[in-house]
């Protein structure tokens, strides 16, 4: 296999996709066994075997306790304790906290039954490996991919992912945050710079919802600011759909599904097949044989039943839009750009009824929403592939830039200086003031409601204008002061107060 052909992935907590990027620049989203494009990222455990995808789905109904979903969740290793004892709780797999982070205990006899979540993850890339494979006809040659994960995972997060991708065989050239890839996937940034620009990228994932503010400038993407909500997630379209069916269900044959642990994953193994159908035909025919007491259940649901069912949730999946214009500070007017990501948004009314709240921005087509991420990636890393060519082996790790998590403003003797959210760091700033002090006593604060404070303290005596440079780095905040006219200088790092 060339150096110069690489892929791109993207495991989300329900599915999980692969992009390859070939040497003429071309990318394309692969198909799995079953010719499916995207896979489902769920692995069922069993004393016999491991299975991954399509089959894990397809047995989930009688392998409810074996068989793992949305495990990119526990993929994040800065859970706080009420997450880990949500899990814990109504984790349908049974959950424990194992060496300080969560673990799944299967019910197994003769295999181990502690499985940690990176052992998930790695199955999953293992048969994104294998898919991989067949691509390229190379049995012998490291697959080289660029991964996304979250914007919110910390770098224990990262790594974690970067080790499972690793263990099941990939050379990982470098791990992304999931929104700043998108652009690439229809072009943008990519042959032309673009200068001055505001890119929102929404995702609506199976359990989850993400709103990204990108800000393009020079060639450069940063994020501006990001929401994700665990409230709102494709799961609310399908348990819709779901208490509908259990309602004609009720009415035709007497019987209560949910009340049957068996006959309940049937009907949403059922609902989720139809909620998929329905977002790019005008029905889907449902047929469920013997649901409850022995009885098959049979209906039809048009598109249009449907998105009148799913019409009064269109404004909960408007808030985290809301929630990060506001952080950004920007009006919907002044996104330039909306780019859709996750299976949901492929919903005739859900992608209507978002386009319309940015009337003036443009809002590509042309490659499925739930395909954008892999698409992306995979020309990130044909960006590194080409760079790289000249040498002997792909690079690993690139270098990861360090971003400011949150605002931080500091008040200097009356005047105001901020270090904005993603700022890329180290990041230097100075401000001239006017001072008639022998000692000065800066204050930061940061954090939400700025409850996060720090102080720094110089002795510096003046009594006209004083120059302060303040310098953000990955580990510290530090200030030097100089007085105009004397040039007496006083330094000083911040300390928590």
């Amino acid at each position: 296999m060339s150096r110069s052909i690489v892929f791109g992935i993207h495991v989300g907590n329900s599915t999980a996709s692969i992009a390859i990027s070939k040497e003429e620049g071309k990318v394309d989203v692969l198909a799995n066994e079953a010719g499916d494009r995207i896979t489902p990222a769920i692995v069922s455990i069993t004393d016999e075997e491991t299975v991954v995808g399509n089959a894990a789905k397809t047995g989930f109904i009688s392998k409810q306790a074996n068989t793992i979903t949305f495990n990119n969740r526990l993929m994040n290793l800065s859970l706080d304790e009420n997450d880990k004892r949500s899990f814990i709780e109504n984790n349908k797999v049974k959950t424990i906290e194992d060496g300080g982070h969560l673990a799944y205990d299967l019910p197994l006899e003769t295999k181990k039954k502690i499985y940690s979540p990176q052992f998930i993850e790695s199955n999953i890339y293992k048969t994104l490996y294998g898919i991989a494979k067949r691509a390229t006809h190379s049995e012998d040659t490291k697959c080289s991919c660029v991964l996304t994960v979250p914007e919110f995972f910390d770098d224990p997060s990262r790594e974690s992912v970067r080790n499972a991708a690793i263990q099941a065989g990939w050379n990982v050239l470098q791990v992304v945050n999931a929104p700043s890839v998108t652009p690439f996937t229809y072009g943008i940034n990519v042959t032309e710079p673009l200068n001055d620009t505001y890119i929102l990228v929404y995702r609506l994932g199976g359990i989850s919802c993400d709103a990204t503010v990108l800000y393009v400038n020079s060639g450069l993407v940063s994020i501006v600011a990001s929401e994700h909500t665990k409230a709102i997630g494709g799961y609310k379209l399908i348990e819709t759909l779901k208490a509908h069916l259990i309602e004609e269900v009720k009415r035709k044959h007497r019987s209560n599904p949910s009340e049957n642990a068996r006959a309940s994953a049937k009907l949403q193994r059922a609902t989720e097949d139809a909620v998929h159908l329905l977002s790019t035909l005008k029905t889907a025919n449902i047929f469920i044989e013997s649901l409850t007491d022995g009885v098959d259940f049979a209906t039809t649901v048009s598109q249009a039943r449907f998105e009148s069912l799913i019409a009064h949730l269109l404004t909960d999946f408007a808030l985290p839009i809301e929630d990060v214009l506001k952080k950004a500070k920007l009006k919907s007017s002044d996104i330039k750009k909306v780019l859709l990501c996750g299976g949901p948004l492929k919903i005739p009314k859900l992608k209507h009824y978002i386009g319309n709240l940015f009337p003036h921005a443009d809002i590509p087509n042309g490659i499925s929403p739930d395909e954008v991420l892999a698409y992306g990636a995979a020309v990130q890393a044909s960006f590194l592939a080409k760079y790289w060519n000249a040498h002997d082996d792909l690079p690993e790790p690139t270098t990861e830039v360090h971003t400011l998590n949150e605002l931080i403003e500091i008040d200097c003797c009356g005047k105001t200086l901020s270090f904005d959210q993603n700022e890329i760091l180290p990041c230097t700033k100075n401000i001239t003031t006017s001072a008639n002090v022998d000692n000065i006593t800066l204050v930061a604060t940061s954090g939400n409601n700025k409850s996060n404070k720090s102080e720094a303290h110089l002795k510096l005596k003046t009594d006209g204008e004083i120059t302060f440079t303040l310098t953000a780095s990955v580990d510290q905040l530090y200030v030097e002061a100089k007085n105009v006219d004397s040039e007496l200088k006083s330094s000083a790092i911040f300390v928590a107060v």
